[in-house]
């Protein structure tokens, strides 16, 4: 994995820890099985984007790629990698 392409998932980890701490703090939960199934939904909702981005959904069966529109890097490549096999090594889920 690059450095783009690790910076691309750890940011990804601090969103759906921000997501998940805002939600709770908003409605007064503390309690570990909200925040469990939080967890459980936002890495299910990001896999699912990234495995849209892929090409294996009904989106669209077409591969589709992040391009850094400044230098042209793209995200899936050098190495090449799935977007949806790498959440699960950087994303919270119970």
């Amino acid at each position: 994995m690059n450095e783009l392409q690790k910076r691309f998932f750890e940011h990804l980890a601090n969103i759906q820890e921000s997501c998940v701490e805002i939600c709770m703090i908003q409605h007064k939960c503390d309690d570990k099985t909200t925040k469990s199934m939080l967890y459980d939904v936002t890495y299910e909702a990001i896999t699912q984007i990234m495995v849209m981005i892929d090409g294996y959904s009904t989106f669209s069966e077409n591969k589709h790629d992040i391009v850094n529109t400044v230098t042209g890097e793209h995200l899936k490549e050098n190495p090449s990698i799935e977007l949806h096999d790498q959440t699960e090594e950087f994303l919270k889920y119970e």
